[in-house]
């Protein structure tokens, strides 16, 4: 059973003059990334395959998950960064017979995505998570039968919410 992993990128910085596309993450963000990673590790979940935007923040949080995932093939797309749900979807469809694949992006795409994908017999909790958008550091966890060229409107059960923002 496929499964899709939406993670937002962790807390970034705001330097003046810096372009959206260069933020880095902040030191909160890069201790959330690494722990965001061990948490979706300790659930279970080992992605084969990463879709990473190539914003600054959204490779530095992709970096340091991925200490937690040996031989995880990292994919940057381009089409990431400032996609909407219809875009994200065109990324996914493109998928062969990957198994488990977690993408690093923004909102509101991630939450918007997490949100249109779920079905009815998706776990309450985590579809209230999304609804008010996902926060910096966290991932929502969606699977669903069948192959990536299919996944659509209702078509995966959303199942949780992790998070990797606990920390200090």
């Amino acid at each position: 059973m496929p499964t899709l992993i939406l993670a937002r990128h962790a807390k970034a910085e705001r330097p003046a003059g810096l372009q959206d596309m260069d933020r880095p993450l902040a030191l909160i963000g890069r201790k959330a990334s690494a722990h965001l990673g061990e948490e979706i590790a300790a659930a279970g979940f080992t992605p084969t395959l990463a879709l990473v935007s190539p914003s600054n923040r959204t490779q530095q949080t992709w970096s340091l998950m991925a200490s937690s995932f040996d031989g995880c093939e990292l994919r940057t797309v381009d089409d990431l960064y400032e996609t909407h749900v219809d875009g994200l979807l065109e990324v996914l469809h493109e998928l062969g017979d990957e198994d488990t694949v977690v993408v690093v992006g923004h909102e509101p795409t991630s939450s918007a995505a997490a949100a249109y994908l779920a079905a009815d017999e998706s776990d309450t909790d985590a579809l209230k998570s999304v609804a008010h958008g996902l926060s910096t550091g966290t991932a929502a966890v969606l699977t669903f039968e069948g192959p990536w060229a299919d996944l659509g409107s209702r078509t995966a059960t959303l199942t949780q919410v992790i998070s990797g923002r606990d920390v200090d």
